[in-house]
C-alpha cells in the first residue's frame, strides 16, 4: 500500500538551520547578501543544489535591478563560505554560460550533463569562529575573488571571437 506524500498546504518552504543564522559569518553579511542568500535558497528543490544560477535576468522578479549589487552580494556569500562555484561561467562553444553555484550546507548530487560531481556538505562558513575573523576573511577573500574575476575578463578579451 502506497503512503500519501505530505503536501504542505502553504506550498514550498525554505529550510535554514539556526546554527547557520547564529554563525559569526552570517552576522557579518550585508543586507543585500542576506537577501540574495534567501532568494537563491528559494530556487532549491530536492536535488538541484550545484545547479543554481544567479544571473540578473533570473533574479529580476525577486527585485534585483543592479548588477553591481548582485555581484557584490555574490562575492560576500562566496567569501564567507555560504555558496561555492560548481561550474565557471563564460563563453563556451560560442555561447555565454552562467556560473552555477551550490550551497555549502547542502549535499550536491551528480549532474553528468553539466559536469557537476557529487559532493557532501562542507559548511565552509562554520570554520570562522569569531566576528572579527569573519570580517577579516570577508575583506581579504572579496579582494581575491574580484582580482580573479578581473584576470578572467582580461584573458577572455585576448581570445578572438569567431563570428
Amino acid at each position: 500500500m502506497k503512503k500519501n506524500k505530505f503536501v504542505d498546504p502553504h506550498g514550498r518552504h525554505i529550510r535554514v538551520y539556526v546554527d547557520l543564522l547564529n554563525s559569526p559569518a552570517y552576522r557579518v553579511l550585508g543586507f543585500s547578501a542576506k537577501a540574495l542568500f534567501f532568494d537563491l535558497r528559494s530556487k532549491i528543490t530536492r536535488t538541484n543544489n550545484g545547479n543554481i544560477s544567479a544571473t540578473l535576468s533570473d533574479l529580476k522578479h525577486y527585485g534585483w535591478n543592479s548588477s553591481a549589487t548582485l555581484s557584490k552580494s555574490l562575492y560576500e556569500l562566496r567569501a564567507l563560505g555560504f555558496i561555492d562555484v560548481t561550474v565557471e561561467g563564460g563563453l563556451k562553444q560560442g555561447r555565454r554560460m552562467p556560473s552555477l553555484y551550490r550551497f555549502t550546507d547542502l549535499e550536491v548530487f551528480e549532474y553528468p550533463k553539466l559536469g557537476i560531481q557529487p559532493l557532501r556538505e562542507t559548511r565552509d562558513y562554520s570554520q570562522l569562529k569569531s566576528v572579527s575573523e569573519a570580517k577579516f576573511r570577508l575583506k581579504t577573500r572579496c579582494a581575491e575573488l574580484k582580482e580573479l574575476g578581473k584576470k578572467k575578463q582580461q584573458s577572455n578579451k585576448k581570445l578572438p571571437v569567431q563570428i
